[in-house]
């Protein structure tokens, strides 16, 4: 079994899977905004422990499930941070999780390989919504048909939006952004090819299409575009469409009619004929190109010990050279003074010895 934990613009989640990263065993998911914890382009200290949490949790899911390798990655939520290298060091300091930091050409390339099956599709594009950032990727082309753009539907909810849902001229604001951007990046256009929708963003997108019309759970999720945009209008307009939100995207709920109005803008600049969505995404992507060796990743242990100076009893420094011994390391041993506090001087303690009790 592996796993590979992402730490994205809106939520960390976590994938483990056998070796094939094809079809996953287990998923997990935990909402967490790293943009509403920033300050001036830098992640605060609220914000650094809040991920460490989360972290820490999927550390000991791992260690239950008996993961051989855990990988730990980051995408848009620490490419637009300032301090990010602290926050790496921060984060494993506290859970010994050492973080791979991959850019958006990485990132929509473990989109393309996750969902190589949609490859005999007519002129099939990925699309992923990100909080931070968008990913598009022609999967005819590969890594030459790869386009990210430097917002996402968090960054838009933040630009633009004053309440939780964007009212009228605040949707027209959001439009010409995306449309004024989108003829920036001068992407090119593939008339009436099929759009493969990646990530959570876009899943949540379809929970709430399939729910508003009632459609059976399917391997096959297909999306009528006309029937989108009518969602779309209804999401933006109606005052009843607070339950429908809540129901499949709860924590979502502050930027998805602001996702919807990304996706539809794209939808419309492409012309698509076909809409699918898709499981796989960055995750299962990533696990398949690091197991077979194409691109290099460290792992991270998923039972950290704590640091020496935490420990505070004898029980616990015996508990600690105890691990340390499992796995064949010197120890390192809290030395106490005159007080009987531990200092945080310390001495070695080989393989063998044991704790003395003073």
């Amino acid at each position: 079994m592996f796993a590979v934990i992402d730490i994205s613009s809106t939520s960390i989640s976590m994938l483990v899977s056998g070796r094939d990263g094809v079809r996953p065993s287990y998923k997990y998911r935990e909402s967490l905004s790293a943009l509403s914890f920033t300050e001036g382009g830098r992640l605060n200290d609220h914000g650094v422990e809040k991920i460490c949490e989360k972290i820490a949790i999927f550390q000991d899911q791992c260690k239950k499930l008996g993961v051989e390798k855990l990988y730990v990655i980051s995408t848009a939520a620490m490419r637009f941070i300032e301090n990010a290298e602290e926050v790496f060091d921060a984060i494993r300091t506290r859970t010994g999780a050492v973080v791979n930091q991959i850019d958006g050409q990485t990132e929509a390339y473990c989109d393309c390989v996750a969902n190589e099956k949609f490859k005999s599709m007519h002129s099939p594009l990925i699309i992923d919504i990100g909080g931070a950032s968008i990913e598009l990727c022609d999967l005819s082309k590969g890594k030459a048909g790869i386009n990210c753009l430097n917002f996402g539907a968090l960054t838009l909810q933040r630009k633009f939006v004053k309440s939780v849902y964007p009212d009228k001229d605040e949707c027209g604001k959001i439009k010409k952004y995306i449309k004024k951007a989108l003829a920036k990046a001068e992407l090119p256009v593939s008339e009436e090819g099929t759009a493969v929708l990646v990530g959570a963003t876009n899943r949540s997108i379809y929970e709430i299409y399939r729910d508003y019309y009632d459609i059976p759970v399917s391997e096959n999720m297909v999306i009528d575009v006309e029937k989108l945009k009518k969602l779309a209008k209804k999401l933006i307009e109606a005052p009843d469409r607070s339950h429908l939100l809540i129901k499949n995207a709860p924590e979502k709920i502050y930027f998805i009619v602001v996702a919807l109005i990304t996706l539809v803008q794209l939808l419309k600049k492409f012309g698509f004929k076909e809409v699918v969505a898709s499981d796989f995404g960055v995750k299962e992507g990533y696990l398949k190109l690091v197991l077979s060796d194409e691109i290099k990743a460290q792992p991270s242990p998923f039972f950290p010990e704590r640091p020496v100076k935490e420990i505070k009893s004898v029980e616990e420094l015996a508990e600690h050279i105890k691990l340390r011994q499992k796995a064949g390391k010197a120890v390192v041993r809290p030395v106490k003074k005159a007080d009987d506090k531990t200092s945080e001087k310390s001495e070695a303690v080989k393989p063998g010895e044991k704790a003395e009790e003073k």
